[in-house]
């Protein structure tokens, strides 16, 4: 009975993948119970995620299941199909072994099954090498199962000395996997295991160096911080292979009360001299924490300031952030005019305790630091220390205690406060790092410059002025690719540091410089540079020729004409970069320009035809019923303008479509065509609604009198969907063509803040309230 029931299985698989046709496969019954298939479901392999839900598939071949592997092929083919599956991993395995049952290659499905079961028997046996028996600990740990842990660790005491594979310890895994870091429990659970182990091995480091202390101070977890110093107080002077101490990771991931903490008890360590005390600085910066930096600035004189390659690090970090000063800020009118009147020069914020007990007060406008024994509690904003005598220091302070109860109010003020109080912070960063920098030295100005280029390339203002006011011959100066400031704000569109040349001595000769393909300032002017500050390619070709035309007013008369290395003159290079731009704004100028068109078209056939449909109708002799209504008088002043600026809008719109779309015309011509279609466009679409809500009156007042307000309020709504659609694109268009311009004839306060008789007393320099 056996050799005949194998002899039919062998016969069964033998004809398994006999076709009908080509396409279709002939599928047997299948022989597996569903006893088999359960069996198959609750084994570990289904479980894996490397195998996913297709080791059920697996499954199916061994056993002979083949109507299941047809319907997980009909299944797989599905998905395949769709969006979401051709992206996914798991099918590029169970695609192939689909393809194989497909065309009848089923050696080669049985071979694939074998190796996938290899596979996962190499994966098994290397996550048992990896983690050992301590394989329910890690995942225990992974679920915060802190009792389990504990269970654990009773059961098996070596767990609290052993490397679990092979680099970290028991007491690593809490600290990386302790989710809720305010967890009592989990904290708890560490105080238990280190007082009942040496405390050596709670020093112990993982292949990085890292110790146990190093992954709370990186996750902020300051209660196991407490506890693991408490058993091992200099685990905070171990540094890990990169020489990084907890502290500095705690600065690095912004976790400002367990850096406070870890600084006050770091002992064995300088961490305010050299390039440790630079990288906190840089830790700080790059965490935002800017007022701690700034705290710790002013109460340390070195550090970030003992040597130049400190000097450097922390310029460097902060040169790559524009939105932390003001020039980086995207505010709105409102928010930029609250901005501008909140005070936020004087500001007394929560001091920094250090190992000494010192405390620091800032005041970010007089700049003062004050190191006292005995802390002091901090003075809330719009609070004084002297009573005003003045009826000018009563003001004052009114003033500050207006603006504290609207920033109790309105939260969203608060926030522009701070921010604020970050710029500020920021630029005396910036200034203190400056000072005391001996300039004359070839070497510190090579090391340091490089920060101010960087700042130069990302347009922020405030960071290139420090260095002005600190040097100014630094505006001279060149950068690695031959280029100056000017250089890179010409180069990279930074119009805000370019407007500082006003703050130096400026003269042509410093525009006379070529880099190192011939090219001079007005080269650098011709080149097309992305952009992302105008929206649309005609104002950006608009943008593009103003920059040329005004570095071309400054030059002197024989750099216009100059040729650069590749025999090309500034104007050759600016038409060979902005051909394809020119292309781009005349299809967009083209495509606007038909789109309203066809509207301002519409308007004018309708208030034409309004025209001459007098509503209420005429008497015999042709008189509108309704002539001395004041209703009617204002249905035939605003037909009359809608139709007259309607035609207007059109013609704007025709001159824009058959224009020569030459470079010189995306500089006034276009735009201002664009923009007299577009105000008409609008004034036509406002005088038609009026013109309609006006004859509804007419027709329906003497049985609804009131009929007017409904109207007029659903009359509102198209035309402020329309002003609102266009309106942003009118606004940029008329101060891009209209506006100040890129070349702003300002003083030297207007652009940096502060007083042109600041420049060359540096050191001494008070930032003034606006």
């Amino acid at each position: 009975m056996e050799e005949t029931s194998r002899s039919s299985n062998r016969e069964d698989q033998t004809n398994v993948f006999r076709n009908k046709n080509e396409d279709q496969i002939t599928v047997m019954e299948p022989n597996i119970s569903k006893q088999t298939k359960e069996a198959w479901r609750s084994k570990d392999a289904q479980k894996n995620e490397y195998y996913g839900p297709y080791c059920l598939l697996y499954a199916m071949i061994e056993s002979n299941d083949w109507q299941g592997v047809e319907d997980f092929v009909k299944q797989t083919k599905e998905a395949q199909s769709s969006k979401d599956a051709q992206g996914n991993e798991y099918y590029d395995l169970s695609w192939t072994l689909c393809r194989m049952i497909e065309i009848n290659d089923r050696q080669g499905a049985e071979d694939l099954v074998k190796e996938v079961k290899e596979a996962k028997s190499s994966e098994d046996a290397q996550r048992d090498e990896y983690y050992g028996r301590y394989w329910p600990l890690y995942k225990m740990t992974q679920k915060n199962d802190w009792r389990g842990v504990e269970d654990f660790v009773g059961e098996h005491p070596d767990a609290l000395t052993d490397k679990i594979d092979g680099h970290k310890t028991i007491f690593h895994l809490i600290a990386m996997l302790l989710v809720d870091v305010e967890s009592d429990e989990g904290t708890c659970l560490v105080d238990n295991l280190a007082s009942i182990v040496v405390p050596e091995a709670l020093a112990r480091q993982n292949r990085h160096g890292r110790t146990a202390l190093h992954f709370c101070a990186a996750k902020g977890n300051l209660k196991a911080i407490k506890v693991l110093m408490k058993y091992k107080p200099d685990l905070t002077n171990v540094r890990d292979n990169e020489g990084t101490l907890p502290v500095q990771l705690a600065a690095l991931y912004g976790h400002k009360d367990t850096f406070q903490y870890l600084l006050k008890e770091t002992h064995g360590v300088d961490i305010y001299s050299g390039n440790d005390g630079a990288l906190v600085l840089a830790n700080l910066i790059h965490a935002r924490l800017y007022d701690v930096a700034l705290d710790l600035l002013k109460l340390h004189p070195t550090i970030g300031r003992d040597n130049i390659d400190s000097r450097r690090i922390v310029l460097k970090t902060l040169a790559k952030k524009p939105y932390a000063f003001a020039s980086g800020s995207r505010l709105g009118r409102l928010q930029r005019l609250i901005y501008n009147c909140i005070p936020a020069r004087k500001e007394l914020v929560p001091s920094i305790q250090t190992n000494d007990d010192e405390t620091v007060d800032r005041d970010v406008e007089n700049l003062t630091v004050t190191s006292k024994i005995h802390s002091k509690k901090p003075t809330p904003f719009g609070s004084t220390q002297q009573i005003p005598t003045t009826y000018g220091a009563m003001l004052h302070k009114l003033h500050r205690m207006l603006w504290n109860v609207l920033m109790r109010l309105g939260p969203s003020i608060k926030v522009i406060h701070d921010q604020k109080l970050t710029h500020m912070r920021t630029v005396e960063i910036v200034r203190i790092i400056c000072q005391g920098v001996i300039w004359t030295n070839p070497e510190n100005r090579d090391r340091l410059l490089g920060a101010m280029f960087t700042a130069a390339r990302l347009g922020i203002p405030e960071f290139v002025n420090e260095f002005i006011m600190a040097y100014d011959n630094s505006a001279h100066l060149f950068a690695q690719d031959e280029h100056r400031i000017f250089d890179l704000a010409v180069l990279h569109r930074r119009e805000k540091v370019f407007n500082l040349i006003h703050g130096v001595n400026f003269t042509t000769f410093l525009f006379s410089f070529r880099d190192f393909l011939g090219n001079n300032i007005l080269h650098l002017a011709g080149r097309l540079v992305p952009s992302s500050e105008v929206a649309g390619a005609a104002l950006q070709m608009q943008r593009e020729l103003q920059w040329f035309k005004m570095v071309e007013n400054l030059v002197h008369p024989s750099d216009r004409e100059a040729e650069n290395k590749l025999r090309q003159t500034p104007r050759e290079v600016f038409t060979q970069e902005h051909k394809e731009l020119v292309k781009e704004g005349e299809k967009w100028m083209k495509e606007t320009a038909s789109s309203c068109s066809v509207v301002a078209a519409l308007i004018i056939t309708v208030v034409f035809a309004a025209a001459f449909t007098v509503p209420g109708g005429s008497d015999s002799r042709g008189i509108p019923n309704y002539l001395h209504e004041p209703s009617f008088m204002i249905f035939a002043i605003s037909d009359m303008l809608a139709l007259f600026s309607s035609i207007t809008s059109v013609l704007m719109f025709l001159g824009i479509l058959t224009s020569r779309y030459a470079e010189e015309d995306f500089l006034v011509s276009l735009p201002r065509k664009l923009i007299i279609g577009l105000v008409t466009l609008f004034f036509s679409i406002a005088s038609m609604m009026v013109a309609f809500g006006a004859t509804v009156h007419i027709s329906l007042s003497h049985k609804w009198n009131l009929v007017f307000i409904p109207i007029a309020l659903v009359g509102f709504v198209p035309v402020t969907l329309f002003a609102l659609l266009q309106f942003p694109l009118l606004l940029d268009m008329y101060s891009s063509t209209y506006g100040r311009g890129i070349f702003i004839q300002t003083s030297w306060r207007e652009l940096t803040g502060h007083d042109v008789a600041a420049k060359g007393n540096y050191k001494n320099r008070v930032i003034k309230d606006d």
